[in-house]
């Protein structure tokens, strides 16, 4: 039983260009302001206004047109590298008997190179008490060791008993724990993904009754069976007479 829950980039990146139209919006509030300044001009002068006006609007509206081509340009370049990010560090992991739940905090310019910093929880899947989806944040109620670190730091691979860290570090010293946490719904279906959750926790803790209710059963007939009585005599060795 493995699921990967990966970001919907579509809802990201509307998400990003939602704020980069604001960003721009006072560029396009400027030019829209000048029009109607030079309209109410020419309907109140009744006549071509002065040559200044013209020469201030054309100024004004150049300072506005190149205020907006620079956030877009610096807005697009970020998006792009804040997507690439979320693609690799947003994510719901289930593995057999734990989940990963990760997300993207930033991204900052370190040594010209860009670093990653995300959060991430570890849970055991059969102590998840419950996960709903309210408005745009999943809850996630359970025991879960925490982490906000480099993304780099938290590489790991996956075990049979649950995951193992690259920095060995981590699997024993590193992070904290948080009896629930919140994560933003940067996912398609942040409902289905709460039920989801829920489903594979009830599989788990179902293999495990199973397991333990296996266990016992095995125990109980060892104990019931009837043990072979030791023949001891006929090992004995024979005693042969002394001469």
């Amino acid at each position: 039983m493995k699921r990967m829950i990966r970001v919907n980039e579509k809802r990201l990146a509307s998400k990003y260009n939602r704020r980069l139209f604001l960003a721009a919006l006072p560029a396009i509030s400027v030019i829209i302001a000048l029009f109607i300044i030079v309209m109410v001009f020419i309907v109140a002068l009744d006549d071509d206004p002065p040559v200044e006006l013209y020469r201030s609007v054309f100024y004004a509206c150049y300072g506005a047109c190149a205020y907006g081509f620079a956030v877009c340009l610096i807005g697009g370049i970020m998006e792009e590298i804040l997507l690439r990010a979320h693609r690799e560090h947003t994510y719901i992991h289930i593995n057999t008997s734990v989940m990963v739940v990760s997300q993207h905090t930033r991204t900052v310019r370190l040594d010209g190179e860009w670093v990653h910093y995300k959060k991430m929880w570890v849970v055991k899947l059969a102590e998840v008490q419950s996960a709903e989806c309210i408005r745009n944040h999943i809850t996630i109620i359970a025991p879960a060791r925490y982490f906000n670190e480099n993304a780099k730091w938290l590489r790991y691979t996956d075990t049979e008993d649950g995951i193992a860290f690259d920095r060995w570090w981590y699997d024993r010293c590193g992070g904290r724990t948080v009896d629930k946490f919140e994560i933003t719904d940067f996912y398609t279906y942040g409902e289905r993904t709460a039920r989801q959750i829920m489903r594979c926790a009830e599989k788990v803790r179902e293999r495990d009754r199973r397991r333990e209710e296996y266990r016992r059963q095995m125990l109980e007939i060892a104990k019931n069976a009837k043990r072979p009585k030791r023949i001891q005599d006929h090992y004995k060795p024979k005693r042969r007479p002394y001469r």
